[in-house]
């Protein structure tokens, strides 16, 4: 079993990193013993910053609404009244110079929607499963 209290410190040390390593989890069930996120973040990676402030949670799919490229990388299906976001987003992305048209097909997604995703400072993931 990993031990991710002596993982986060290895890393702290060695990197002298100024804020805490997040550890991110995929869920088939949302687990037992971590509490549900609650109110509204403007993007995915918002759920980071929470994290490395030390607060464990897991999300659900509708969490992660405001942010259509991240729900596009979790495999997160939109509501149909806000499909049209991702494409707008990527628009936006593509017209800034962010990235081009061409690398959409090389963005990393993941296989199936997860049912939840856990959110904690590494050395305070959970042990089970995650």
């Amino acid at each position: 079993m990993t031990d991710w209290k002596e993982l986060e410190s290895q890393l702290a040390t060695r990197l002298s990193m100024s804020h805490r390593p997040v550890a991110i989890a995929f869920l088939d069930a949302p687990p037992a013993g971590v509490p549900k996120f609650s109110g509204s973040e403007p993007a995915g990676c918002s759920f980071w910053r929470l994290a490395a402030a030390g607060r464990t949670f897991y999300t659900v799919a509708a969490d992660h609404f405001n942010c259509a490229v991240g729900a596009y990388t979790h495999s997160i299906q939109l509501p149909p009244a806000r499909v049209q976001e991702t494409e707008a987003t990527l628009g936006m992305m593509f017209n800034l110079g962010y990235f081009c048209p061409e690398e959409v097909p090389g963005i990393p997604r993941l296989p199936k929607e997860p049912a939840a995703i856990v959110f904690a400072p590494l050395g305070q993931l959970p042990s089970r499963r995650v």
